[in-house]
């Protein structure tokens, strides 16, 4: 009798309070939004309390409340949001020596598509991200950046993906990268919250996903913003917020790790396309400040000057030791420089293999 009495409890307090597995939660989207109800932002997938936002104009907030019920949440403004110091991207950078540059990028959720272009939402064969994926390698390949790509498929686009997607990250990590990316599309509706125009062209925007949940969680979180504000200073418009949720999403391999979504389902694939070639110089200027290439002329030849001046400086001191040693071994002016002469025609046999007659 206690037994399904304990049971029955269970059961009302499951249907009274509903807990939503993550599966449950994908394809469902959450509105953010202020206690006075002002909107924030749209979220595909559940928020949770202690998530963090930063919006376009890097406006701070943090999840306060959720209602699966509603599929809303509210968020409390922490303030402006403090972007790292980019005034380095005025300067004229100087040209470096030879320096490896590498990055991984690989798609947890394979089946993404846009609908304006692929025809659908979802294609469990090869979604159209990877169409996006190889257009964004290619631009960053341009950039003079080797990337280390998969194009392994993690199906289904359930909860076990990020589990499935590790495996292919972890080997890419091994390559020794300096960052890794996953590459997605947001679940959006609203084509709109995208779309935008950068530099006088018509493309979609750039969300950047951190995850909270890991031991490099600050450090992804810097990254992003280094990302956003070498964005806003290159080309305002192109990022369109950052999100920093409870997940992992396998950014604990890696310090410089982040999730990219460009553009979301109801975006034409190649307005989404067109944002990659600007996507790629922020990331190049973001990890390695946009210097290549070798050493100016000037410089080598410097360096040149510099080893001509030590070998002439060594050859007076050895020419005055000599001279030094000849006069103190001779006690005379006329002997020292006879003494000089024998002692260099030795040497001078000695370097050409002539022996002395």
């Amino acid at each position: 009798m206690k037994k399904r009495l304990v049971l029955l409890v269970l059961l009302c307090c499951m249907g009274a309070f509903p807990a939503l597995s993550e599966e449950a939660q994908e394809g469902k989207v959450y509105t953010i939004q202020k206690a006075d109800g002002a909107l924030i932002t749209h979220l595909s997938g559940a928020p949770d309390v202690g998530d963090e936002y930063i919006a376009g104009d890097n406006g701070h907030f943090r999840i306060t409340a959720v209602d699966h019920t509603t599929l809303t949440a509210q968020a409390e403004y922490l303030g402006v949001y403090v972007l790292p110091d980019v005034s380095w991207l005025d300067e004229n950078a100087q040209p470096v020596t030879a320096q490896r540059r590498a990055v991984a990028m690989y798609c947890t959720h394979s089946d993404e598509s846009y609908i304006p272009t692929d025809g659908k939402s979802s294609d469990e064969d090869r979604g159209g991200i990877y169409d996006v994926a190889e257009e964004f390698k290619a631009a960053l390949e341009e950039e003079g950046i080797t990337v280390y790509y998969s194009d392994e498929t993690h199906h289904p686009h359930d909860a076990g993906a990020y589990r499935r997607s590790r495996a292919t990250a972890s080997r890419l990590v091994e390559q020794g990268v300096d960052a890794v990316m996953d590459i997605h599309r947001d679940g959006i509706e609203d084509p709109s919250s995208y779309e935008s125009t950068v530099d006088g062209e018509e493309m979609t925007k750039v969300r950047l996903l951190v995850g909270r949940s890991n031991q490099n969680a600050a450090s992804n979180k810097a990254f992003a913003a280094q990302i956003k504000a070498v964005a806003d200073e290159m080309y305002p418009g192109l990022i369109k917020d950052i999100y920093i949720g409870k997940g992992t999403y396998n950014q604990d391999l890696l310090p410089q790790a982040v999730l990219l979504e460009f553009g979301t389902y109801t975006n034409d694939k190649n307005e989404v396309m067109a944002s990659t070639g600007h996507m790629a110089q922020v990331m190049n200027k973001t990890l390695y400040g946009g210097v290549t290439g070798p050493a100016p002329a000037a410089e080598t030849k410097e360096e040149n000057t510099s080893a001509w001046t030590g070998v002439i400086w060594l050859v007076v001191a050895v020419v005055a030791g000599v001279g030094i040693y000849a006069f103190v071994s001779t006690g005379s002016g006329k002997g020292a420089m006879e003494k000089m002469k024998g002692t260099f025609r030795e040497l001078g046999g000695s370097v050409t293999g002539k022996k002395k007659e």
